[in-house]
């Protein structure tokens, strides 16, 4: 569903690379997460992806697509992205933040449809959120903002779906309710989800592939067992961690040195 090849991105008139000869796959139905420490170049390759930054090398393709050869448009129809941070200029309802997905289906003079209307109650009730449809999104706690970003993706029906630290801010409780909405959602219908997280051992209870990048290289690729190695964490993190084995899951716990 979306493939990337041989991706390097610098900003003009810089010679350093943030991306390096960035190369893989992302399949329907699955979340592929993107691993990292902070300045890895995460956010980077997903502006790239989604052709906002365009001045790239390589190739990027969904659906058979080449995305920089698509109009603004056409990219609203493949890719929907659910940011790290949203802070509305205006306090909107829970229901028109969601109706604001289907922009990309609504004519410049138009309103929007009755579909339209059903495709935002549709998946405000496929979150959980239809009770606060008409809140003021500015009202409602943090997870709550974030299943209203979720249902606002889903509402553009676009086949990819890519979300920039979607637990960030987030307590305990509603980053395990996020990440499962999500990988319901995309088994159900069959997208393809590319997140990123800080977190291994989200990542590795959540995904069904991780990439791990360090300084805009990717270092490994593989399933959670695979990738959710001591080995690999001291490589990426450079810290000691020790890996318990639960149930056909790796959990990290980091090592401490003691003062």
């Amino acid at each position: 569903m979306l493939e990337v090849k041989n991706l390097s991105f610098r900003h003009k008139g810089q010679k350093k690379e943030i991306l390096k000869e960035i190369t893989f796959k992302a399949n329907s139905g699955e979340i592929t997460t993107i691993l990292g420490p902070n300045g890895a170049g995460k956010s980077t390759l997903f502006k790239c992806i989604t052709g906002v930054w365009k001045n790239y090398e390589g190739e990027v393709f969904v659906k058979g697509s080449q995305v920089d050869h698509l109009s603004f448009e056409k990219r609203a129809k493949f890719f929907s992205v659910v940011p790290q941070d949203h802070e509305p200029p205006f306090p909107y309802s829970v229901f028109e933040v969601v109706l604001m997905g289907r922009a990309s289906y609504v004519g410049l003079f138009s309103s929007p449809s009755k579909r339209d209307y059903q495709k935002a109650e549709e998946t405000l009730e496929l979150v959980g959120l239809y009770h606060l449809k008409d809140y003021p999104y500015t009202k409602i706690s943090g997870g709550e903002r974030q299943l209203t970003l979720i249902a606002r993706a889903l509402a553009q029906e676009a086949p990819v779906i890519i979300l920039d630290e979607p637990t960030s801010h987030l307590d305990f409780k509603n980053q395990s309710l996020i990440l499962s909405k999500i990988k319901q959602v995309v088994k159900e219908k069959g997208l393809t989800a590319v997140i990123t997280l800080h977190d291994p051992n989200l990542a590795s209870l959540f995904s069904d592939k991780i990439i791990v990048i360090k300084r805009g290289q990717i270092l490994h690729n593989g399933n959670p067992q695979e990738v959710i190695t001591e080995e690999v964490l001291r490589e990426v993190y450079e810290i000691g961690v020790k890996i318990v084995n639960h149930n056909g899951i790796n959990l990290v716990f980091p090592q401490i040195k003691e003062t």
